[in-house]
């Protein structure tokens, strides 16, 4: 199972994007950081759409975790240890 996970994280001191990148990387799993400015609208403003079609919070961070055969996606906003540990289990299989 090939998986793509993609991090979108503000920059600076995000204590969510901190735990979420911390997270991660005890579980194993590769993951690209895109760092999301404060000055680019147009990220922002994809991000807030996703968010509001999935009746969240836009939360930073957000994953976005492609499955490279199937093309599936899931994502999520925030810190989420349990999809972390979900995410984990599943690359493990």
């Amino acid at each position: 199972m090939s998986k793509l996970v993609t991090l979108y994280t503000k920059p600076g001191s995000c204590g969510q994007c901190t735990n979420t990148k911390r997270a991660l990387k005890t579980a194993g799993i590769p993951y690209q950081e895109i760092v999301v400015n404060e000055s680019d609208k147009q990220s922002i403003d994809e991000l807030k759409l996703i968010a509001e079609k999935k009746g969240v919070t836009a939360t930073m961070p957000y994953v976005l975790v492609m499955d490279m055969e199937t093309k599936d996606s899931h994502d999520w906003f925030g810190f989420q240890p349990d999809e972390v540990k979900k995410l984990a289990k599943e690359l493990q299989a």
